[in-house]
């Protein structure tokens, strides 16, 4: 395995416990796909100095709550962010603050998909669940 991707393997395991969710749906297919997700987006972004893991994961958290349809790959970075220690209203307002620019059903969608993970955990209800006036 190239140093890339033995990075790549190591900023993953501080996400999550093991490598499924990203090897698994596609290694009957197109194993190389994960092998370039762990060298490019892990060992060679992710790795980069400048942010701090806890402050990638909210950028990449936002990034694809503007994608859109790209659910488990969400999850697995909401997941991520509270490996790291994010709490989960930090998490809930980096989409808030993702409303004006993403759009209402983008960032609704997203906000279900963080729901699903929190539930998992057993962290719901975050914080005060009355809209502010």
């Amino acid at each position: 395995m190239s140093d890339r991707f033995e990075r790549g393997l190591a900023a993953i395991d501080r996400l999550a416990a093991d490598h499924a969710a990203i090897f698994d749906p596609v290694a009957d297919i197109a194993p190389d796909l994960s092998r370039y997700v762990a060298e490019f987006a892990f060992g060679d972004l992710y790795t980069r100095p400048g942010l701090e893991p806890p402050h990638r994961q909210l950028l990449t958290i936002a990034a694809l709550a503007a994608l859109g349809d790209v659910r488990p790959q969400l999850k697995f970075h909401v997941a991520g962010a509270l490996n790291l220690g994010v709490e989960p209203a930090t998490i809930v307002e980096t989409l808030l603050h993702c409303l004006a620019y993403v759009g209402f059903p983008r960032t609704v969608n997203a906000v279900g998909a963080v729901r699903e993970v929190f539930a998992a955990r057993g962290l719901l209800p975050v914080g005060d669940q009355r809209p502010t006036a």
